[in-house]
Parts: C-alpha cells; sequence; structure tokens
C-alpha cells in the first residue's frame, strides 16, 4: 500500500468509499466526468508515486490484497483486475512514467502498449439497477432514469452487460434480440438509436416473446382453407391461434382482434391469407424503437408482386385500441415497418366480388398517395394493378379511377371507401 491512490467516487455505495479510504487514507477523491482516460489525463501528472492505484465505489475491496508489486517484468504494465466478464473493470495499477509517455496516443484501453487483465473473485462488483420491461413502457422508462446505469430485461435477466467507463459512456445492448440492454441515463427524442455509442454483445436470447396469432374474417372468399390451414400450421407453434369473425367494420374489427389478445403485440392473419409454411411467426419488435406495427409480404399471384398489401400483420396491441380509424388505411395511419419476409399468399381472387372490392380499394389508396405523398414504390405497384390482365381486376380498376377522378378533392368521400361493405353502393 506504499503507493497514491485516486478514488473516482461513482456516488453509488458509501460503504465501499469508506473500506478504500480505511486502507488509503490519503487518498485522492474525485467524481466521475465523462470518462476514466478523461480522469487520467488531468490527474496522472499530480500522483506521487511511481505506481498509483486507481479505483472507484463500484466496487467492494473488503478482502482483496492491496500488497501487489509487479515483478521486473510487469513494470511497465497496466494492471486491470476484474470480477465479472467486463475485463476493462474498475481497479488499475497504473505505471505513471509509461502511462505519461502513451497518454496523448491513447483512445481506448487497449491501445496501451502492455496491459496485464486479472481476474480476481475477491473485489464484489455493485452490481447496477436491474428492471422489467415491456414493448410499451421501456422507452418512457429510460426518459425517466435517475441511475447512471440500469438494466432492463424483457423475460430473462440472466444476461447483463457490465459497462466500461474508459471512453464514452456506451448503450450495451447484450442479446440478438435487444431484450436485454444496459442503458446510462442520457436525453433523447424518440428513440434508443439517437444513442452514439451503442455496443451489441450478440449474445443468444434464453427466451424470446410469443405473440398471440388473431384470424379475422367474415365469411368471405376462401377464408374456410385458410383458416383450417393455418390451424394446422398452428399446431407445431407455441403461439396461442384465436378467432374473430362476422365484426362489421375494419375498425371494430381490428379492435375485437386487440381486445380478444392477451399479449402486447398480435399476428393479425385475414381472411385472404394463405400462410407460407416457412413463416414462423416468431418476428421481435425493436425495442430501440418507438412501439409501431410490423407488416410482412404477401405474394400477390395476379400481379405476380410481393409486397405488404393483404399481408399478415403484427399489430402493437395498445396502438390498434388507441387508433381512431379515420386514415384512408387503418395501419397505415400509424408508425409502421415494412418487414420484407414473406408470410402469405394471397387467395383474393378465388370469389369475384371479394376481388373486386380489394383492388377497388387498393387503387384508390394508391392514387391518393400518388397523389399526396408520391414514391417511385407506389407508382410502381399501381402500374402493376393498371397492367393486369384479370377482367374483374380492370373492372375494378377503371370504376376506382372514376371515382378518384371525380372525388380527388373530397377526402370524406374517398374515406367511404375505407367501409367495405359500402363499396359496391357508391360507385
Amino acid at each position: 500500500m506504499a503507493f497514491d491512490c485516486v478514488l473516482v467516487d461513482f456516488q453509488v455505495s458509501k460503504k465501499n468509499k469508506d473500506i478504500i479510504l480505511q486502507k488509503f487514507p490519503f487518498a485522492k477523491i474525485v467524481p466521475f466526468i465523462n470518462s476514466y482516460k478523461t480522469i487520467l489525463e488531468n490527474i496522472t501528472a499530480d500522483t506521487k508515486t511511481a505506481y498509483f492505484w486507481f479505483l472507484s465505489d463500484l466496487n467492494n475491496y473488503e478482502k482483496f490484497d492491496f500488497d501487489f508489486i509487479p515483478e521486473q517484468f510487469q513494470k511497465d504494465q497496466i494492471h486491470v483486475w476484474h470480477s465479472t466478464t467486463q475485463k476493462e473493470a474498475d481497479t488499475f495499477l497504473i505505471c505513471k512514467e509509461k502511462f505519461l509517455e502513451q497518454i496523448n496516443k491513447l483512445q481506448f484501453l487497449r491501445d496501451y502498449k502492455d496491459i496485464n487483465y486479472h481476474f480476481c473473485k475477491d473485489i464484489k462488483y455493485e452490481k447496477w439497477p436491474i428492471k422489467l420491461f415491456t414493448f410499451n413502457n421501456l422507452l418512457s422508462q429510460i426518459k425517466q432514469q435517475k441511475e447512471r446505469y440500469v438494466h432492463y430485461y424483457y423475460e430473462d435477466k440472466s444476461e447483463t452487460a457490465v459497462p466500461s467507463f474508459w471512453e464514452d459512456q456506451k448503450l450495451y445492448i447484450t442479446d440478438t434480440n435487444k431484450l436485454n440492454l444496459t442503458v446510462p441515463k442520457f436525453k433523447f427524442d424518440k428513440e434508443l438509436y439517437e444513442h452514439t455509442n451503442i455496443l451489441e454483445l450478440n449474445r443468444q436470447s434464453k427466451k424470446i416473446p410469443v405473440f398471440d396469432i388473431v384470424f379475422i374474417h367474415n365469411y368471405e372468399g376462401d377464408w374456410k382453407n385458410n383458416y383450417e390451414l393455418l390451424k394446422k400450421f398452428c399446431k407445431n407453434l407455441p403461439n396461442k391461434l384465436k378467432l374473430v369473425e362476422g365484426v362489421k367494420g375494419r375498425n371494430s374489427a381490428y379492435k375485437t382482434a386487440a381486445n380478444n389478445s392477451d399479449t402486447e403485440y398480435f399476428y393479425a392473419v385475414f381472411s385472404k391469407c394463405k400462410i407460407k409454411s416457412n413463416f414462423k411467426f416468431n418476428f421481435i419488435p425493436d425495442t430501440l424503437k418507438i412501439p409501431r406495427h410490423y407488416i410482412f409480404d404477401c405474394y400477390n399471384p395476379l400481379l405476380d408482386y410481393t409486397y405488404g398489401h393483404q399481408a399478415v400483420i403484427l399489430y402493437n396491441k395498445t396502438m390498434v385500441l388507441e387508433n381512431k380509424g379515420t386514415g384512408l388505411d387503418f395501419t397505415l395511419a400509424q408508425q409502421h415497418d415494412h418487414i420484407k419476409v414473406l408470410a402469405n399468399e394471397t387467395t383474393f381472387h378465388s370469389d369475384p366480388d371479394v376481388c373486386f372490392r380489394t383492388t377497388f380499394r387498393e387503387v384508390i389508396k394508391l392514387l391518393y398517395w400518388k397523389k399526396n405523398k408520391p414514391t417511385v414504390e407506389n407508382s410502381f405497384i399501381l402500374n402493376k394493378w393498371l397492367g393486369c390482365k384479370d377482367a374483374i381486376v380492370i373492372d375494378a380498376c377503371n370504376k376506382a379511377g372514376s371515382y378518384f377522378a371525380k372525388h380527388a378533392d373530397n377526402y370524406d368521400k374517398l374515406f367511404e371507401t375505407y367501409d367495405w361493405e359500402k363499396i359496391t353502393n357508391i360507385i
């Protein structure tokens, strides 16, 4: 204990701080500011001994041996002791002369010429708070976070990261599914992707969320065959399959499905959806983004084209119940992502009436977006519909074009096409 000591005070444990001061009564106490690197750049020259201890109150050193003296071949090394998976821990013995020689060249701890890492079970690390989150409350919890770091977990809290304070503070994503996060206190507007230093550790999740599947139909088209296929498929899945049938009105049907679901998200499978055998219903929402709906891909055989129309949708239950149903498209009226994963093929063309109404509604929406929010993709899709050779599709496209030309500036009239039952009556 003949060496100087610098104590970095995180103000997390008075007990740990007192233990250090008992061993080093004249330790220089400094508050944690920015990073260990920043602190060392400012205090190393002021130390008086050839080596100095660099410690923090994140650790309990009651059983640690501070009588360590480097061997001759170790004299120029930085010695780092750790008791967790984070090797860049919070216990350092530093050679003052060699560190000052290299300090201007260092960006990361690993940039130092010679580091000796020691695992030490006699150091007890002060763990950060651990909190359970849901997909809907994670971001609000983090916005209210007062602690320097918090571990957030979805179902399994066994996978937690230990932060390094050597350089700028990181946001740690422990697992590949982003269900375990170690998050610093920081300000953000909407999403965690705003943090400038995100580190993904890519460990495997032990548990993943399972969301309900809700089949929605009004006895139209090929619903029986599609439902039977889905039931057969679900026998090998952990997801619960539920049924919503005969509910009039798109808005009411989706809200009924949401109320029937017992999970935060639910898969909406519609009467026209013929599920693909390799779609596993195991998608996991991105926890770093604000809650949203996820639209998968659907193959349309009449267009020989795949996109999100008539596809399976992973709905956020809360958002569905909050949706006022005043947008021309229920799903697109709220935050959403398009996931380029093929979930189903549409069988809308198996029933002439379903084929006409489906085409009419989609073309109305595409024409509206072409006029108000034009994109290359939407124009391409519109041309796919207009170029289809199916007689019913041609008829629906022509009537949709005429209806839109007449009511292009009347949103209320365009919104009437939202109601599946009214389409035949308004043209």
